[in-house]
């Protein structure tokens, strides 16, 4: 094939492939592609206008990330990245490389090794980024799978689909046929639900991933290096959140409920114990680093409303 049958990869590229997965001829009627392939221009057009600046382009990213869309997610956070390699996120809280949002968008797509390559990176310049050491330590326990064919389906383009109103039965037929490439936590399965998806599809998805999974395994010395990568990070999750609650003006507003603060005492001592429960582990790590990024809006939130109610 020439170089003219390449087109540069784009954050909506995989929209483009999902269109034609979901939507070509014999999936849907024709007016059902046109819609998407006239969605699909206006999304380029926005992604561009996107990128136009870091700033800009990160938090573009990190809407992309949280709207369940992490290979839009990565092409933002790249440009950031490869832009300037050391960029530091302040806000959201804690602080944070650039890298560790690269990270985070690779390991919620389910490419653990991509995903351990930008935390690598992430730890190089921010030594302190507990972020990044947490979500290491996930990438060392889920293994480095090898990557899945092309045709297999993304977490993006499931959520593209269920959004543009294809049933969660027809898309668990897809999905049957071509398989995962994700797997599901606490995260991305909320993604699902918010774009459409029921409980029979979130288990469909969670028994194919868990028959690939079963192939590829890491060893108990690279999960116990992974236990205590998570274990550390936890550790200074914990303090950061103990300081900003008690020595910050914003601190008030942090985990008001004590939850997260509970659930990062629980992890640390699944990450610790003499005979660990990887399952219990993985899961803890997971729900810990997706409720910070919550927590980071919602303490903001409440704070700006609080703000608002003050006597002027």
């Amino acid at each position: 094939m020439g170089e003219q049958d390449h087109p540069p990869k784009t954050p909506e590229c995989d929209l483009a492939r999902v269109s034609y997965c979901l939507f070509s001829p014999g999936h849907l009627s024709y007016r059902s592609s046109m819609k998407i392939r006239g969605f699909l221009i206006l999304a380029t057009s926005v992604a561009l206008a996107a990128c136009a600046g870091s700033g800009t382009g990160f938090l573009a990213g990190r809407q992309a990330l949280l709207r369940g869309e992490p290979d839009n997610a990565v092409g933002y956070f790249d440009q950031v990245a490869q832009a300037d390699p050391s960029s530091v996120v302040n806000s959201p809280p804690p602080r944070k490389s650039i890298w560790t949002y690269v990270g985070r968008a690779h390991y919620n797509a389910g490419r653990y090794a991509q995903a351990k390559t930008a935390l690598d990176k992430a730890l190089t310049y921010v030594k302190d980024d507990h972020v990044a050491r947490l979500y290491r330590g996930l990438t060392m326990i889920r293994g480095y799978t090898a990557p899945p064919p092309a045709t297999t389906f993304t977490l993006q383009e499931i959520s593209y689909a269920l959004r543009e109103g294809v049933s969660p039965r027809r898309v668990g037929a897809i999905a049957r046929e071509r398989g995962v490439a994700f797997d599901l936590n606490i995260e991305t399965e909320n993604q699902l639900k918010t774009a459409g998806a029921d409980s029979i599809l979130l288990d469909d998805l969670k028994k194919l991933r868990a028959e690939r999974a079963n192939q590829s395994k890491p060893g108990d010395s690279q999960r116990s290096e992974g236990a205590k990568e998570i274990g550390a990070a936890l550790t200074g999750l914990r303090d950061w959140l103990d300081y900003t609650i008690a020595s910050t003006s914003q601190g008030r507003f942090w985990d008001p409920s004590g939850e997260i603060r509970a659930e990062i005492s629980n992890g640390i001592r699944a990450a610790t114990a003499g005979q660990p429960d990887w399952a219990t582990i993985v899961a803890n790590a997971e729900s810990v680093g997706y409720k910070l990024e919550e927590e980071s809006d919602r303490a903001r939130r409440d704070e700006s409303n609080d703000n608002r109610r003050q006597p002027r």
